[in-house]
This record gives C-alpha cells, sequence and structure tokens, in this order.
C-alpha cells in the first residue's frame, strides 16, 4: 500500500458535513442492525417461521446435515439414500451438523444461522474495506453489503456461501497482513483460512497462487526465507485437507480431494441443450444423461468421474458453438442475456418468488459499476488491490468453463462490495478537491 503525506486542515474542511461525521464503529454497528433486519424479514415474511418451502442446493445440505448429526457419516439423503457422498465440500455441512446436534434442527433454525453468517459478511466487508481504503471506504461496504440482496438472498436459501463469503474474507484479510508482513505467524494464518476456505469451496484454493506476488515483493527477505514461507502454508492447507482425502479414498472407487461434483456441474452446462437455443450459457440438467450410460455403474465418485468424461465429449462435439457460449455464460451471470429467463429459472430452482432475484440482479449491476469506479480510483491511486482481485479472476474462469447463473458471481461480490465502497466515497467527494490519501490516512480526529 502507498505511504502518504499528512492532510492539510484545508483537505479536511472540504470533507462535506455529513460525511466528516462518520465513524467507522457506530457506523458498523447501524449496518449490522439494518442488515440483520432485512434478513431476519426476508426470513420471517417470504419463508415464513414454520415449515418454509425450500428447493435447491438448500434442502441437500439441510438434510445431509441431519444424517451427519445422527451418525450417519456425510452420506446421501435425497438421492440413493445412505450411499456414501461428497457432493458437497464438508466445511458448510459440518457446521449445520453441529448446529443440528445441539438441538437447532430445523429448516427455518438453519436459516437463521444464515442470518448469523451473513452479517458476519458485513463485518468482513467493512474491515477489508477499511484495511485497503480507510474509515469512510470501510463504513460504505459494510452498508453496502447490507442492503445488497445478493448476500442476504443466498442467507436465507441455507446455502455454503455465505460461510465460504467470511472465510473468503478473513483469507484476503490475512493475506494483506502477509503481504505487508511476511512472517510465520502470518503466513499460518494465512493457510488456515485457504485451507478451511477450500473446504467450503473448493475452486477458492486457486487463493494459492496469489501467494507468489506477495512473496516476491518481499524483497527484504531471502530467497531461502521467501521458499520456507510458500512451503509453510502449503504445507498447512495440505494438512488441513488431507484428512478429508484420506476419509474419501477409504470411501470410493476413485481420489475425491475435496467434492465429486465437478463432472456433474461442467455436464449440465456442457451439452448441446445449453450450446444453443433458449439454455444457451445456462444448464440443463437432462444433459446427465449423456453421463449415465455405463455397465459398470460404481459410486457417485464413478458417476461424476463419467460425469466428467462426457462433458469433455460433449464439449468436443461443440467447439464451434463454444466461444458465443461463454460469452452468453457471462451474460448470463450478470444479467445481460436472457435474463428474464435466468430470473425465472433460478427463482424456480431456489423455490422463491421472482422479485428477489430479481433486486439480486438488479443491484449487482450498481455495485458493479461502483466497483469499477473504485478500482479506477485504485489503480490510479497506486493501491495494491490485487488481493481483491483474486476471486474475481477465479469467478470469470468458473463462469467460463461451466455455466452463468448469479449465484456464480457471489464469491466475487464480496470484492465487489468492498471496491464498491471506496468508488461510492470517491463519487460523494468528487467535487470537492479532497484527495484519495485523506480517504486512507484520515488525521485523528
Amino acid at each position: 500500500m502507498q505511504a502518504s503525506n499528512p492532510d492539510t486542515p484545508a483537505q479536511i474542511q472540504r470533507l462535506p458535513g455529513w460525511l466528516a461525521g462518520i465513524r467507522f464503529g457506530p457506523a458498523l454497528l447501524v449496518s449490522l442492525a439494518v442488515g440483520g433486519l432485512i434478513r431476519l424479514l426476508y426470513v420471517l415474511l417470504v419463508f415464513g417461521a414454520t415449515d418454509p418451502a425450500l428447493s435447491g442446493d438448500g434442502v441437500g445440505y439441510h438434510f445431509d446435515a441431519l444424517r451427519l448429526a445422527d451418525g450417519l457419516g456425510y452420506t446421501a439423503a435425497l438421492w440413493d439414500v445412505g450411499a456414501e457422498s461428497a457432493h458437497h465440500p464438508p466445511g458448510w455441512v459440518t457446521l449445520l451438523a453441529g448446529v443440528s446436534a445441539l438441538g437447532f434442527d430445523t429448516i427455518h433454525e438453519h436459516q437463521l444461522l444464515g442470518v448469523l453468517i451473513g452479517m458476519l459478511v458485513i463485518g468482513v466487508s467493512a474491515v477489508i474495506g477499511r484495511l485497503f481504503f480507510g474509515d469512510l471506504a470501510g463504513a460504505a461496504a459494510g452498508a453496502i453489503a447490507a442492503v445488497y440482496p445478493g448476500f442476504w438472498v443466498l442467507d436465507a436459501q441455507i446455502l455454503s456461501e455465505p460461510l465460504a463469503l467470511v472465510l473468503l474474507g478473513a483469507s484476503i484479510i490475512a493475506l494483506y497482513q502477509f503481504s505487508r508482513q511476511p512472517d510465520v505467524r502470518h503466513a499460518l494464518v494465512f493457510g488456515v483460512f485457504i485451507g478451511l476456505t477450500t473446504l467450503t469451496r473448493p475452486e477458492q484454493l486457486a487463493l494459492l497462487v496469489f501467494l507468489l506476488p506477495a512473496l516476491w515483493r518481499a524483497r527484504q527477505l531471502s530467497y531461502l526465507r521467501r521458499a520456507m514461507l510458500a512451503l509453510l502454508v502449503f504445507a498447512v492447507v495440505t494438512l488441513l485437507i488431507t484428512p478429508w482425502a484420506v476419509y474419501n479414498a477409504n470411501r470410493f472407487d476413485v481420489p475425491v480431494l475435496i467434492s465429486a461434483n465437478m463432472g456433474t456441474g461442467l455436464l449440465v452446462g456442457n451439452c448441446a441443450k445449453t450450446f444453443s437455443g433458449e439454455k444457451r450459457g445456462f444448464y440443463h440438467m437432462g444433459c446427465l444423461k449423456h453421463g449415465m450410460k455405463s455397465e459398470n455403474p460404481g459410486d457417485s465418485a464413478m458417476a461424476d468421474r463419467r460425469n466428467l468424461h462426457a462433458a469433455i465429449d460433449q464439449i468436443r462435439s461443440n467447439l464451434d458453438k463454444l466461444p458465443m457460449t461463454i460469452v452468453a455464460r457471462y451474460g448470463r451471470a450478470f444479467g445481460l442475456y436472457r435474463t428474464d429467463h435466468t430470473v425465472t429459472e433460478v427463482a424456480k430452482w431456489h423455490g422463491t418468488a421472482k422479485w428477489p432475484v430479481w433486486a439480486w440482479v438488479i443491484s449487482f449491476w450498481f455495485v458493479a459499476v461502483l466497483a469499477i469506479v473504485g478500482a479506477t480510483a485504485a489503480i490510479r491511486a497506486r493501491i495494491d488491490i490485487s488481493p481483491l482481485a483474486i476471486s474475481v479472476l477465479i469467478m470469470l474462469g468458473v463462469v467460463g468453463v461451466f455455466y452463468g447463473e448469479p449465484r456464480y458471481h457471489t464469491m466475487a461480490d464480496l470484492s465487489l462490495v468492498v471496491l464498491a465502497g471506496f468508488g461510492l466515497v470517491k463519487i460523494c467527494l468528487w467535487k470537492s478537491g479532497v484527495s484519495t490519501d485523506l480517504l486512507l490516512h484520515p488525521p485523528d480526529r
């Protein structure tokens, strides 16, 4: 991060009065209160307090967690009931099982857990914004996270994203701290959070790649010291993942590192139905028929392996349509292509009305525009935002390879919300003549 000179009283006086009075702590408390209320009302008024109707992956997480809490292990609850399963990573279902074992085992109670974790997402967003861009931007990021439908809609769905966002945020903070002070303690912390994030969302293992730029910039350290720190981070991540991988080795016919779902996810987004027509760029569950033909069905991991091979075959058969399909995937994810169809299908899958999904899609456009403003201002001010770029790059890769829907950009939304907070403050100060330095290093007030 760049250093700045002390700010002058003239700069301070040019702050608009309502901004000059904002304090990070009280602003964060307000955001937490407002965000918590929005999430609670959404759960109670839209889903109801008893026997809420829910569908999609959240139902699978809920019932898988109940089986785990009952001592039945990581086994399937909805399809092929009782069979060994690693359809999802273990992080979220394990937390749900722990809560269920304490007696909080209804769908409604699991939704309320999502509300609580969603409030942590608000706090993490604000803290990251403060670290990178100062108090005002941190407060703004927390406020945006509180009201952004892309967060509170998923908080009620019993999905892994809220927990993954908290862990991703902790990973970004840890990487930020490690880049400023590359030592053993910060390497350990970074490794722990990367490992936990990966056990919740496997694609986030790619976060490790951005350890290399941080070490490259640590030129005050010897090459040997930097290599040892990198090995330490990799060792911690490996230590956290290995028990799950070993456990899976005793359950399945093929190795399963984190989850046995990549082939299935790839296949539903890559067959003739998704390369053209109404579902171009989206997913189609009927694509799974291409992976079902086998004389030796095997277990769920073997089935996922077959789906992977079938998906590769489908991609090869439709290479001429792939470029435009990739464009359509990004259009689907960002609400720019066949938006009404995407919203309808997503609402149906989650078992909700269409209006929350529309609110999610439309609000994302505003967040994205503010994030572009914030990123542009940060780059011009020579602020290192590479830790924030990580999840965005991962998201672009995932959408391009699999398929597009709003949920697929959720992990990148954390960084976008943080950048949007900075962008919002910059817009508010555009005509005041206040420099970026004042936002980053405000004087004692």
